[in-house]
């Protein structure tokens, strides 16, 4: 079994720039990409990191370790379709040579991160990093900024925030400055607070779109009620109706918490009442979504009352517990217990329905895996 000196170019520099399309596998054929990269971009990080590799592989081959090279190559969409490319190349990989453990060659930070790919084929007994030496002496720090402006992968790290927090910057000063032209007397934050607000504001939501995709969720949700729209689905009704139930539900909870003064009453008399709400509104959208179902594709969804059930049971036993707290606390006029242990035995049998219900659903399912595999 042989050790393999992994290279990767997560960005695909060598396909883009070289024309070379990955899996590179063996020592000559790798010496021929990085001179072909080299050529392409002399600047370019890959092809050092691919000449260490070669580097390594021929110090092990004296050595008289049983060594093989091969360098995989993602796409300039880094992120999860690099990574599935990558994928698949290292399982080429591994399907043509007998590899027992691997020698990682980086040339950065944003390659390692396919390391948790790599280890989960075989283990990484070293990761060599590679560093380009730079001359002591630079004498265009010019040519250096403009070099890193180029960069795509920089711009959008570093320049984007940065260029975010200027212009909030500036839009908050010439906006001081135009209600203090318009409005003389009216006294306003000043410049510098002011732009501090707009800045942190402005790289919130900045990172929280890069976080959490925001735009690409927002193109999705329009997409979908297009989508609902075109095709008459109730769905979108059922949406909207439910959203405005949950609505009230706040509306009318904080009415009721508003009737105590301790932060704990307020609490229990708010869950007390939004929970009724919060179950109908879960209720209805679902709903809606079975009667599309049926609507559209004949088919009758049988498990909305396995979920039906299963959330009134646990709509009904939380209910009943929290009317528990609050009769203990003296915040309702019942004086007895007995409705609230029927409300949680009703709640129990529910649940048990839904939970043979569910059984019944599933051993029908197998029983059709059964028929068809007789088949």
């Amino acid at each position: 079994m042989k050790t393999l000196i992994l290279c990767v170019d997560r960005d695909d520099d060598l396909g883009r720039k070289a024309s070379v399309r990955g899996p590179v596998i063996g020592r000559e054929d790798n010496l021929q990409a990085a001179i072909s990269l080299a050529l392409a971009d002399p600047e370019d990080s890959d092809a050092n990191a691919i000449f260490a590799a070669i580097s390594t592989f021929d110090k092990l081959r004296k050595e008289g370790k049983d060594v093989e090279i091969a360098t995989l190559t993602g796409s300039e969409s880094v992120g999860m379709k690099s990574d599935e490319i990558i994928s698949k190349q290292i399982d080429e990989v591994l399907s043509k040579i007998d590899v027992k453990d691997i020698i990682f060659v980086s040339d950065g930070s944003e390659d390692e991160f396919i390391i948790p790919i790599i280890t989960s084929r075989r283990p990484v007994k070293h990761l060599k990093r590679v560093i380009v030496k730079q001359a002591k002496n630079i004498e265009s720090t010019y040519y250096i900024i403009t070099k890193a402006l180029k960069d795509k992968k920089l711009t959008r790290k570093i320049l984007i925030p940065t260029a975010l927090i200027f212009l909030a910057y500036a839009f908050a000063v010439l906006l001081i400055m135009i209600i203090k032209m318009l409005s003389p007397g009216w006294n306003v934050i000043d410049p510098g607070s002011f732009a501090l607000m707009i800045i942190t504001m402005t790289l919130g939501l900045y990172f929280l779109e890069r976080s959490y995709g925001v735009s690409v969720r927002t193109r999705n949700i329009v997409a979908y009620f297009k989508e609902a729209m075109v095709e008459a689905k109730v769905t979108i009704g059922g949406d909207i109706i439910a959203l405005l139930i949950v609505l009230a539900g706040l509306d009318f909870a904080y009415m009721d918490a508003t009737t105590s003064t301790n932060i704990l009453t307020q609490t229990l008399l708010f869950l007390h009442t939004f929970i009724l709400w919060f179950v109908f509104a879960v209720i209805v959208r679902e709903g809606a979504k079975t009667f599309d179902i049926w609507i559209h594709r004949g088919a009758y969804n049988r498990r909305f009352w396995v979920g039906f059930l299963t959330l009134l049971s646990i709509g009904i036993i939380s209910y009943a517990t929290l009317d528990y707290f609050l009769l203990m606390m003296g915040k309702i006029g019942r004086a007895s217990v007995i409705p609230i242990t029927v409300m949680i035995g009703s709640g129990v049998l529910v649940g048990i329905i839904a939970a043979v219900l569910h059984r019944s659903l599933m051993s029908e399912k197998n029983a059709d895996r059964g028929m068809d595999g007789n088949i």
